[in-house]
């Protein structure tokens, strides 16, 4: 590194108000205010980290203090300029307010500012993160903020405007900064790289920008960081490796797991995120803000409000989830609430991928006016499952589902009925139930409470305990059928064999309690 060496931060900060991005609003006002000789006696800027407070700050002071009369128009090759640029003008006092934050601090400037400026004409008084001052600080601030000497001027700067008084900010020309957006960000640090004669692709300052979090000066920190590996050249492989940034692979592969419920390739995508060592909480916000690109698709150029590259927007629009909206907020809600209470969990990673496993079981969301049209929406509410016992079963009425099997299973059958033995379908049965109950958990349940009778012919005798009339249309659903279809690679018709015997059963082994058995069981004896 040579003497001389500068951080990007340092070196490309603003020097004038038409030097500074993305606060347009503040910078136009603050240079009307010197046109006019408009200028206020306290100012308070406020807003996330990283956006130019400071900056903007310490431009409002070389527009006091710069030439002879207050001007944007100043010379910054002026010793003026110069001291305040590096910090030695014994006329602009800069305090940091986490530092300097007692009572006694903020007497000791109040007697300093009485005094006349050495050589500009105001004296200024910067505060950075305002807030951390304490209440009887505020209080002694007060007084002298709502009546501060002519000569001086009051510019306080805070990240968190809730924890300042209102008494204060009653006091002061309140602006608000912006976070960044991407656009600014990139256009930025594309010219700064064009300077430095530094290449690099589009996809690399999307990014550094989003990994940035709306904060230039973030930007242009991680920027330093990928350049002390390349001068001339910066890859979009170089980006993710030295920032430690999540690829969108990794949401999209996520995703396509939570969707297809495989839970093979979510296993191998979170061996993965282990592997590289990804922050949990930095891959849980981009997971987030995929989930919200998700739920844009169902607008028409939502895609646009998400602000991403045109390459990423393609992915985006080639996907076929079929997810609704309500699935998509669903997800994205469960995800919200463990990002807001990550930070108690010590280890990080077990709680995401337990997180990521719940929601793999997830079902589909249903529409409630639809299912309250829907004809099983009208029959009763389904009893509770009774006890499993498996009798032997008699003579029992068939009710035999009339499915009309999808065009796409037919193309399917590669064997004919007479092909295929009941031990082939027993043998199957666990696989077909663990189909089931992976698209369609609550149909799932029911098939499981069912076994395999008899095979005649092109029709399979399915046994079921449950005659509640609700239970029974859900065993009709055309997915049982075409899910069997499926796993044997034949053309089946099914009855379904209601068994209510076993009512009875669990009715006979019902016995009352006596009190003499009771008595006899323990010998007379009372334990009490």
């Amino acid at each position: 590194m040579s003497k001389n060496y500068q951080i990007l931060a340092l070196k490309w900060r603003p020097k004038h108000f038409k030097d500074v991005v993305g606060q347009d609003h503040i910078t136009e006002t603050l240079q009307k205010a010197f046109e006019k000789n408009r200028i206020a006696q306290a100012f308070l800027f406020a807003g996330p980290r990283g956006v130019g407070k400071t900056t903007t700050a310490r431009l409002l002071a070389m527009s006091l203090n710069g030439s002879d009369t207050p001007s944007i128009e100043y010379d910054t090759d002026s010793d003026a300029v110069k001291e305040i640029i590096e910090g030695r003008s014994m006329d602009v006092i800069e305090i940091d307010g986490a530092s300097n934050r007692g009572i006694d601090e903020i007497r000791e400037l109040r007697e300093n500012i009485k005094f006349m400026p050495l050589s500009g004409k105001f004296k200024v008084v910067i505060i950075d993160e305002v807030h951390m001052l304490t209440v009887q600080a505020f209080n002694a601030l007060l007084k002298t903020l709502e009546e501060p000497p002519t000569h001086v001027k009051f510019i306080m700067a805070t990240t968190d405007i809730h924890k300042v008084p209102q008494t204060i900010i009653s006091r002061c020309q309140r602006f608000d900064f912006l976070p960044m957006t991407n656009t600014v960000i990139k256009d930025r640090l594309k010219h700064i790289l064009k300077v430095e004669s530094v290449k690099i692709d589009d996809t690399s300052l999307e990014l550094i920008a989003n990994k940035s979090d709306g904060s230039m000066r973030d930007a242009l920190g991680f920027l330093d960081q990928v350049l002390v590996f390349s001068d001339e050249k910066i890859t979009t492989e170089m980006v993710i490796d030295l920032l430690g940034i999540v690829p969108t692979e990794i949401y999209f592969n996520i995703t396509d797991a939570l969707h297809n419920k495989d839970g093979d390739s979510l296993v191998l995508s979170i061996q993965k995120i282990r592997d590289k060592g990804y922050i949990i909480e930095d891959l849980l916000k981009g997971l987030i803000g995929h989930f919200r690109n998700l739920a844009l698709l169902h607008y028409t150029n939502g895609l646009g409000l998400a602000g991403i590259s045109p390459e990423v927007a393609k992915i985006y629009k080639n996907i076929n989830y079929e997810w609704t909206l309500k699935d998509v907020v669903r997800l994205s809600t469960n995800l919200s609430e463990l990002y807001s209470s990550i930070k108690q969990f010590s280890d990080q990673y077990l709680i995401f991928e337990m997180t990521l496993i719940k929601l793999l079981q997830f079902d589909n969301s249903i529409d409630i006016e639809k299912f309250l049209e829907s004809d099983i929406a009208e029959s009763p509410a389904p009893a509770k499952l009774a006890k499993k016992v498996v009798p032997k079963v008699k003579s029992a009425p068939k009710v035999e589902i009339d499915h009309k099997e999808p065009a796409k299973e037919e193309k399917k059958v590669k064997k004919s009925p007479s092909k295929i033995s009941i031990d082939d379908i027993k043998d199957s049965w666990s696989q077909i139930l663990k189909k089931v109950s992976k698209e369609r958990g609550s149909i799932g349940v029911l098939l499981e409470t069912c076994i395999v009778g008899d095979l005649k012919d092109d029709t399979l005798e399915l046994i079921s305990y449950d005659s509640n009339e609700f239970s029974q249309k859900l065993l009709k659903d055309p997915f049982i059928l075409s899910t069997i279809n499926s796993v044997l690679g034949v053309s089946l018709k099914v009855n379904i064999v209601v068994d209510t015997n076993v009512a009875k059963i669990e009715e006979d082994v019902k016995e009352e309690i006596n009190q003499d058995d009771i008595v006899k069981l323990f010998d007379g004896k009372d334990f009490a």
